[in-house]
């Protein structure tokens, strides 16, 4: 299962973190680990050409499985507003399949509480 956690501040998400196998099907045809993934890596993959910023990540290396994205809180009002926007895309993402494939990914998140998280 993947489990999804997002930690957040007083300044918003200050982290997401992505752990574990959807296991939903075999190896390259996981629709649930490629859905993960293809949110993550989509997010994070913009932040520098829209924002200039570079994402503070640490992943797994070959295995896979997971993903910490440590969310920066730059100085400049209109960054920050803008890489929390893109945070924030990342969690609303990640509930939405958390929210059709409930039996492979959980998110926990105080924020969006609603029938997503467990």
């Amino acid at each position: 299962m993947i489990q999804v956690t997002i930690e957040r501040d007083d300044a918003g998400i200050a982290e997401i973190t992505i752990s574990g196998h959807a296991n939903a099907a075999q190896y390259g045809s996981d629709i649930v680990c490629s859905a993960v993934s293809a949110i993550s890596f989509g997010i994070l993959n913009s932040i520098h050409p829209l924002l200039g910023l570079v994402p503070q990540v640490e992943q797994a290396a070959k295995s896979g499985g997971f993903l910490r994205w440590s969310v920066t809180h730059p100085a400049d009002p209109s960054l920050h507003e803008k890489l929390q926007l893109l945070a924030e895309s990342m969690a609303i993402a990640l509930i939405a399949v958390a929210q059709q494939y409930g039996k492979y990914i959980t998110v926990k998140d105080q924020k969006w509480q609603g029938g997503a998280s467990t």
